[in-house]
């Protein structure tokens, strides 16, 4: 039965059409070395929409901007290759799923939301750790896009599932049902549709390992960044930090939380963790009005 499913999962995965050429050819310029500035005005240039979502985007304090940005030109100067990717790539990626059939069964608004403040715990932990935040937003950001294919192509196991994880205390092993119910989980899933978009190695494997890590290699923090943010951003939404405390939820993980941390050679204790979850709690706060940049509302 399972095999079933996943043969439906793999077909529609092959029958989603591609990201539109636009964002197909900034993610080919930016991974080619040789490639210049003009070369990315060029492709993006033609397309208004994405040319104004991208300044709106390149001019807001959320992604760092400490001066106005008054062309894309200037916006792919100031900000470089790696970061116009993924403004890109966070501009188009949801756009794909915007049209998806509305259920009155699912409020699609929480998964976006959701989306969201795990983008925004990634980016807190980021920072913490001097990364580059932006690109672990995005990663934060679709992280679940795996769960939107499972929503169109298998809706019926899909709210199954979505049901059986309100019933869960932490909602962040609903995961560990999917691969009962349809013989896959969402970042499998994700990453497979992933493949199909030739995103960046780093995303891909950011998405498609965040709930595999023990089959990762340790090198890269991306997945396991991913991993916590996600922890985080579930147990926000079930209890959020409230004048600087952290839920007795969040405390009872901490030694997982640390031990794992440990392992991707991040040294962290009780305190970092406390600190962390308030950090994340502000930046919620704070960026509100991003939610806005990404899905217009």
């Amino acid at each position: 039965m399972s095999f079933d499913k996943i043969s439906i999962l793999i077909s529609k995965i092959n029958s989603i059409p591609t990201l539109p050429t636009v964002a197909c050819r900034v993610i080919e310029i930016t991974a080619d070395p040789n490639s210049s500035a003009n070369d990315l005005t060029e492709v993006i240039t033609p397309d208004i929409s994405l040319a104004t979502k991208l300044l709106k985007m390149a001019n807001s304090p959320f992604f760092g901007a400490i001066r106005k940005v008054s062309s894309l030109q200037h916006a792919i100067t100031v900000l470089g290759f790696k970061e116009v990717r993924n403004l890109v790539i966070s501009a188009v990626v949801f756009e794909s799923f915007m049209k998806s059939e509305k259920n009155k069964n699912y409020d699609i608004m929480k998964f976006w939301k959701h989306s969201f403040v795990c983008g925004l715990a990634a980016k807190t932990i980021a920072t913490d750790l001097r990364k580059a935040s932006n690109e672990y937003f995005v990663a934060g950001l679709i992280h679940d896009i795996g769960k939107l294919v499972i929503y169109i192509t298998l809706p019926h196991e899909f709210f199954k599932l979505d049901e059986a994880a309100r019933r869960l205390e932490l909602k962040f092993k609903a995961f560990e049902l999917e691969k009962e119910v349809i013989g896959m989980t969402h970042d499998e899933v994700g990453m497979r549709l992933l493949k199909k978009w030739m995103f960046p190695e780093s995303l891909m494997t950011a998405i498609g390992f965040h709930h595999r890590l023990q089959e990762t290699d340790k090198k890269t923090l991306l997945p396991v960044i991913v991993h916590i943010a996600d922890i985080f951003a579930h147990i926000h939404e079930m209890q959020p930090v409230v004048e600087g405390d952290a839920s007795p939820e969040i405390v009872g993980l901490y030694p997982d939380i640390i031990k794992l941390a440990q392992a991707y050679g991040i040294d962290w204790d009780e305190s970092d963790l406390n600190r962390l979850q308030q950090a994340f709690a502000e930046s919620i706060e704070k960026e509100k009005a991003a939610f806005s940049l990404f899905f217009g509302n």
